[in-house]
């Protein structure tokens, strides 16, 4: 009989992070708490069998209360945010791929961080967070397990006998004022799909099958860059070769795939699992650059390939699958990126958690709530004090 912990994990705004959370809840049990209504009614469709307790409230305040009424004393993350009740857990939802986000300030709002290789460990202590980290250990890399074990259910995407390229771009960032300043790399942010996703279509769809899984983040526009992709798809005529998926977990595509295409995502580490060749698709041709630095954003390119004009395309995708000239290094890379993947991942991060559980398990929970609520606002505060500092002392460089 499963053990009931006062765990609680908190799912805002992306269906990618629900994995680790479907990964754990055997282990260990827990609630969900969201305020996004579209997690909400994915996990009790998508994941109804399961049932797992779900919160849904759409003010933080509310979950907060619902929190301190379930007497949730561990609360797990899969991005970075927190709600300040209970001890915090990053558990992170990829953490693999070569964007900065992982080296985030943000990482020191945790009591304890499991990270999933030697690689990202590296790229936190690099950016000199990890010895302010209270604790961290490497687990791996849970979302594995299910391939590894057997579990994952892949059904077929294309009823043919062509070669399948699943196209995997990360998520485009929003047209607002704050995100330019933010992801100022190119017009283009670090995703390939506004510069690369109609040529890739037309060059690809008259010999091969074509999977475009999307990134959750979806910000629609009329006549955006998904709605070109659709109408495309329908000038070609191409819909029996050409697909469009959008899902929490991009692993059963990957499965029914011979080559992938994409460009900064932690999709790119997935992918190395499955031992295949990957073509990078460059969202700016003109400011990045195939790096062996691990705190470039660019890291992962040795491994494969780069599209940085239009006729790369066939031409990359047709010498990949004919010979796999970088398979040793994208091996290398990925022993680096990913701890030990036997499946037994989510049992070592479940063991961590309940081992880290059980230290506070009998604190008196007004003490527990009252210290821990204290502790992270703190900080927050310290980080955003920090945040504050870094921006002035650049604006004060690029003064100069």
């Amino acid at each position: 009989m499963q053990r009931s912990y006062k765990i609680g994990y908190f799912v805002t705004n992306n269906i990618q992070h629900i994995p680790p959370v479907i990964a754990l809840y055997p282990y260990i049990g827990g609630v969900v708490f969201t305020d996004n209504r579209w997690v909400y009614k994915h996990l009790v469709t998508k994941y109804a069998e399961l049932n797992i307790p779900v919160v849904y409230k759409t003010m933080r305040r509310q979950l907060q209360r619902e929190i301190l009424r379930q007497r949730i004393r561990v609360m797990l993350y899969p991005s970075y945010h927190t709600l300040y009740f209970g001890k915090a857990v990053q558990i992170f939802h990829g953490g693999l791929s070569d964007k900065t986000y992982v080296e985030s300030l943000l990482i020191l709002l945790y009591d304890l961080v499991l990270f999933p290789g030697e690689k990202t460990r590296d790229k936190v202590a690099r950016s000199d967070y990890l010895k302010r980290i209270p604790e961290w250990k490497i687990v791996g890399y849970p979302k594995f397990d299910p391939l590894i074990n057997g579990s994952l259910y892949a059904a077929p995407l294309f009823q043919n006998t062509r070669k399948t390229i699943l196209y995997a771009p990360t998520w485009l960032s929003q047209k607002r004022p704050y995100v330019s300043k933010v992801v100022s790399f190119s017009s283009y942010g670090e995703s390939s799909l506004e510069l690369w996703a109609l040529d890739i279509i037309r060059e690809l769809s008259r010999r091969f099958n074509v999977c475009i899984k999307y990134h959750s983040r979806i910000y629609r526009e009329p006549g955006d860059i998904y709605d070109q992709v659709d109408a495309l798809i329908k000038e070609l005529d191409v819909s029996e070769y050409v697909k469009v998926a959008r899902d929490d977990n991009i692993l059963p595509y990957m499965a029914r795939a011979n080559l992938m295409i994409s460009d900064m995502s932690t999709a790119c580490y997935e992918w190395f699992h499955f031992d295949r060749p990957i073509v990078f698709a460059n969202p700016s041709p003109e400011h990045y650059k195939r790096s062996d630095d691990i705190s470039s954003n660019t890291y992962a390119w040795q491994a494969g390939d780069v599209i940085n004009a239009k006729e790369d395309i066939l031409k990359f995708v047709r010498k990949n699958l004919a010979r796999d000239e970088y398979r040793e290094i994208r091996n290398r890379i990925f022993r680096y990126a990913v701890f030990q993947p036997d499946g037994r991942a989510t049992e070592r991060q479940a063991r961590a958690i309940t081992d880290f559980y059980e230290r506070y398990e009998h604190v008196p929970y007004v003490w527990l709530m009252i210290t821990t609520f204290a502790v992270h606002k703190w900080r927050r505060l310290i980080i955003v004090v920090r945040n504050r500092y870094y921006r002035l002392l650049k604006k004060e460089k690029i003064g100069r």
